[in-house]
């Protein structure tokens, strides 16, 4: 691989991971806004989130077409690693910085990710923990009601009290 197309795999391999990072502060910026209670910030968030993932999508289709011109297969970055490698130490060496990089990355995002699920999930908890409350709350409560369908309010008169003594 020539040095003007290695330069060009790693300029979109490094354009990727920066699309990674601003997921991770995507993700991050959503869990305080989850934290916080502000669902309101929240579609905004998820609207960035899903416009990042569209660009990580295009620049993988990038970075695919590459792999496919020069590899004539996709490749991971072991791959890369791998058959660069044989032919540039100097090469190589530069992507497996780069593979430690995303593989890092990724992982934060992983974790972020299903910290944001336990955090939606608790708060879905709490929504309807609130709801039930309001509900009971302006529900008729069916046992205040007697036998005879009025409201049994246990205060009795003498001349009951009277008569059933």
């Amino acid at each position: 691989m020539d040095k003007i197309e290695f330069k060009k795999l790693i300029k979109t391999i490094d354009d990727e991971f920066t699309a990674y990072e601003g997921l991770k502060i995507l993700f991050e910026e959503k869990k305080e806004l989850l934290k916080k209670s502000k669902s309101g910030d929240l579609v905004e968030v998820d609207n960035k989130i899903i416009a990042q993932n569209n660009l990580i999508v295009k620049l993988n289709e990038t970075r695919k077409k590459l792999s496919m011109e020069y590899f004539n297969k996709d490749c991971s970055m072991s791959d890369y690693i791998d058959i660069i490698g044989i032919e540039d130490e100097d090469q190589k060496e530069q992507l497996m910085l780069r593979k430690v990089k995303i593989c890092n990355i990724l992982d934060d995002l992983v974790l972020l990710n299903s910290q944001n699920v336990e955090l939606l999930k608790h708060g879905i908890t709490i929504t309807n923990k609130m709801l039930e409350t309001i509900v009971d709350a302006f529900a008729p409560q069916g046992s205040n009601y007697n036998g005879a369908g009025k409201t049994d309010t246990h205060d009795f008169d003498m001349w009951t009290v009277n008569e059933e003594i």
